[in-house]
């Protein structure tokens, strides 16, 4: 085999810079101020050298407890350590200070640390990979390429520099000037809107570096109202990621088709009308007229304006939505929004995490709000509520139906529960109510009236409750939901009005 083979890169050594680490001790000791300028740059796990480590560690010690970090205080404190193995902590203390590491030199010596600790956790993720890559097995190229990214994605969590730190008075200017620019928008929004004016009214928008948590039981459609949300959203004018793990593109295009053109999604599934009776004798379905054909396509027309991308990759890591949601932030369009559609379908990149639901979406919630901290853009995270609804009298939603969804409650920065009771009110009328216990004929017949009174008067009605708003008020936004089409709209829209309207159209 030619040289620098297989074999010559497994067996290159990994990167240390052990001169950096004797030279930033070595400064330390001399002058304590030295470690207030690197303490949020290197940790102990930073250095190579286990025992270089362990008096960093010790020094760190020393002087947040306001004392001297110097040869005398350490010796006693590491005499004995298993790490110094025949040498004394005299002899090993005293080799640090030969090396004579300038006190200016300090943050030059911290940074030379971190970034050799950083290509040692690379060749540790590259060498790990290779031995997967040329291990028989059965995973696929595709998992390995899925664990590459999450261990990269790991690291360029752990290698972000320190953020600083800002006065008051700073931060105070800073969400002045964002009023301004939020007045001079005109709209009343401190971020880029959710596509509905109950859901903007109530939080002031879709806030940059924002996790948004919609949850809701099956059938409610936070699936509808997610991709509502991205349309909307971008036929205002912004750009956005729509990411979905149990409906294919055709799929959510019939959708928007049906909404477009106020067809119901069986229609445009089938291409036969919905809206008129099939033929008495032969029990089909007439095909679509020319016109809603028509609408169909003026629906596709105004869908070619808006800056939106549907990605259905199942089970997709947070790695890969990272590397895609990067790639449209560097475009022409940029990137403005990412609605995930759901937390629950997401894989956390490890075969064991994705065996133990609430580790995996527990890991999964951090990594999406450390994207949308990244790339500062806000993100709306849709889940799955528990069954804890079905067993309650009142099926309205509340937070502690998120129990099983990991760290997603934490996470958030606002949390929205969608409800439609009409979907629980027609089950009760479609499974008829039990006559009870010497129920009178007159009373049982006055309860089956009530309850298909509240049900039509339910019927198109959704709430969407928030009961944590870190930005804004909590409270209920209503929205009308159209069953045929499967669209929200907000209450004050006609259900024939266009599904959405570019900004050009609402200005």
């Amino acid at each position: 085999m030619a040289d620098g083979g297989l074999f010559g890169d497994v067996m290159r050594p990994p990167p240390v810079n052990l001169e950096a680490e004797r030279h930033l001790l070595s400064a330390i000791l001399v002058n304590n101020k030295v470690f207030f300028k690197v303490e949020e740059v290197v940790e102990p796990e930073h250095f190579a050298n286990a025992l270089n480590g362990r008096v960093f560690e010790l020094c760190r010690h020393l002087i947040n407890s306001g004392r001297q970090a110097d040869p005398i205080t350490l010796q006693p404190m590491l005499e004995g350590d298993v790490l110094l193995g025949r040498m004394t902590a005299r002899e090993y203390l005293a080799t640090l200070l030969t090396a004579l590491g300038s006190v200016l030199m300090g943050a030059d010596y911290a940074a030379a640390i971190r970034d050799a600790w950083v290509r040692r956790c690379l060749f540790k993720t590259c060498s790990e990979i290779l031995d997967r890559c040329c291990r028989p097995g059965d995973e696929s190229g595709a998992e390995i390429v899925d664990a590459l990214e999450t261990h990269l994605l790991d690291l360029a969590r752990g290698t972000d520099e320190a953020l600083p730190t800002y006065s008051l008075e700073h931060s105070m200017q800073q969400a002045r000037l964002a009023a301004e620019e939020a007045a001079r928008r005109g709209n009343g929004l401190a971020g880029i809107t959710w596509g509905y004016r109950a859901l903007d009214r109530m939080t002031g928008g879709l806030m940059p570096s924002a996790m948004y948590l919609l949850g809701a039981r099956p059938a409610m459609g936070k699936t509808s109202l997610g991709f509502g949300i991205a349309v909307r959203s971008a036929a205002a004018g912004h750009s956005v990621l729509f990411w979905s793990g149990e409906m294919t593109a055709p799929q959510l295009g019939a959708r928007a088709g049906a909404a477009w053109a106020n067809l119901s999604t069986q229609s445009v599934f089938t291409g036969r009308r919905y809206d008129i009776p099939e033929d008495v004798e032969t029990g089909e379905r007439e095909p679509l007229s020319g016109w809603q054909w028509d609408e169909l396509e003026k629906g596709e027309s105004a869908a070619s304006a808006l800056s939106l991308q549907i990605d259905t990759q199942s089970r997709i890591t947070v790695a890969k939505l990272r590397s895609r949601a990067r790639r449209m932030k560097r475009s022409k369009r940029g990137l403005d929004l990412i609605v995930v559609d759901y937390v629950g379908l997401m894989s956390a990149g490890s075969t064991y995490e994705d065996q133990r639901t609430y580790e995996r979406i527990t890991k999964v919630s951090g990594q999406l709000k450390q994207l949308a901290t990244e790339l500062e853009v806000p993100i709306v995270v849709l889940a799955q509520l528990n069954r804890e609804t079905e067993r309650r009298e009142d099926k309205r939603p509340m937070m502690s139906d998120l129990r099983d969804a990991g760290a997603l409650e934490q996470d958030a920065d606002a949390i929205l529960l969608l409800h439609r009771e009409h979907y629980y009110l027609k089950k009760q009328v479609d499974a008829g109510l039990t006559r009870k216990d010497k129920e009178s004929a007159e009373d049982y017949a006055n309860r089956c009236s009530a309850l298909l009174q509240r049900t039509q008067a339910a019927e198109g009605k959704a709430d969407v409750l928030v009961p944590k708003n870190r930005q804004g008020p909590e409270g209920t936004c209503h929205l009308h939901f159209t069953n045929r089409t499967t669209w929200f709209r907000d209450t004050s829209e006609d259900e024939l009005s266009p599904a959405w309207a570019s900004a050009k159209q609402e200005g």
